[in-house]
């Protein structure tokens, strides 16, 4: 018996390189040795690449974390209460905690930006419009794992946008409106963001503070693999969801892109309407706005969506825009990017 699980544990472990020496298996190039200090770095990110059997064996590894142990394979997803899933990277959890209000001199800077660039866009006949979307967290903190709890009264975000509210800015934030909503779940259970559902209500608050008027969307439901949290585990396959989405015949159609995707993940964007009495839109965002892009785009004769934090003035020279939206979600409210000098206007 000794001898059986010798020879079975000796096949287990030659197993991997058996297959990466194999004729079946093309290897990619192995770095140069003139690479110097970086070798050491390069061979390991070759080797990794072509290790016999590593996407079988990681998917092994995924699928026991996660049915045996009900821990998370990655270090980047927290598996909550009926397999929610959230994002613990990029700040989130301590957002999610929020133990440190915002000072006042911090809430100061952020006005002080946001009203120089508002003064400098009404200059040319736009106006700025901001958004606050949140976190699955902040609207579905229930769900989240049952050693994670919070000690403070309110999010940061609540605490920026209440502030910023009682200036002369045209704030949209939107915990409230999410919040009043949430029982039609509007995230999705294995990803990051929100949902059709969820988007449409940042969409119709948005509308409202131009004072233009949302259409109306079909509910749709599909079953769909997981999405972008299930996807850094491993188990898009076995982490499916009703995909709840909103759909309607649209009229904008795609005149620039960096590249084809349904879920509007891309750099840059810009769609057009064929109707010359409907004003321009140019929006700076994160990854919240992709969900927004099909929605507003519907209302403008031209809508350039830029994933991108800096606000941009020759977009705006260029673009000559009605409308300015700059979305940002709440996690990246206290980032390090956000500096009166980002960048200075002309």
């Amino acid at each position: 018996m000794k001898r059986v699980l010798v020879i079975v544990f000796l096949l287990g472990i030659s197993l991997p390189l058996t297959v990466q020496l194999s004729t079946r298996h093309k290897l990619t190039e192995i770095p140069s040795l003139t690479t110097g200090w970086q070798f050491p770095q390069k061979f390991a990110a070759y080797y990794g690449k072509n290790f016999g059997l590593r996407a079988e064996l990681l998917r092994v590894h995924a699928h026991a974390m996660y049915r045996l142990l009900r821990q998370s394979p990655s270090d980047k997803v927290l598996i909550g209460k009926d397999d929610w899933l959230y994002y613990a990277d990029d700040s989130s959890l301590e957002d999610f905690r929020s133990l440190e209000p915002y000072q006042v001199s911090e809430m100061e800077v952020w006005r002080q930006v946001l009203e120089t660039r508002q003064d400098w866009l009404a200059k040319r006949g736009s106006k700025m419009i901001t958004v606050f979307a949140c976190d699955k967290y902040v609207i579905y903190p229930e769900y989240m794992p049952a050693g994670y709890r919070r000690k403070a009264a309110r999010y940061r975000v609540e605490e920026l946008a209440e502030y910023l509210q009682r200036a002369n800015l045209t704030i949209v934030p939107l915990h409230q409106p999410l919040r009043a909503g949430k029982t039609d779940r509007l995230y999705h259970r294995t990803d990051t963001h929100w949902n059709d559902r969820g988007a449409y209500i940042g969409y119709r608050e948005i509308l409202a503070a131009m004072k233009l008027r949302p259409l109306d969307y079909m509910p749709v439901e599909q079953q769909t693999p997981g999405w972008d949290l299930a996807r850094l585990m491993g188990l898009a396959d076995i982490l499916r969801e009703e995909d709840r989405q909103l759909t309607r015949v649209r009229r904008a159609k795609i005149v620039e892109i960096d590249r084809e995707d349904p879920t509007w993940n891309v750099g840059r964007v810009a769609l057009e309407v064929d109707d010359p009495a409907l004003p321009k839109l140019v929006m700076f965002r994160d990854s919240f706005g992709s969900a927004l892009v099909s929605f507003l785009a519907e209302h403008f004769r031209r809508s350039l969506f830029l994933w991108q934090h800096d606000f941009d003035p020759a977009i705006i020279e260029n673009e000559k825009p009605d409308y300015v939206v700059w979305e940002i979600t709440s996690r990246r409210c206290h980032s390090a990017w956000f500096r009166p000098a980002n960048p200075p206007l002309p």
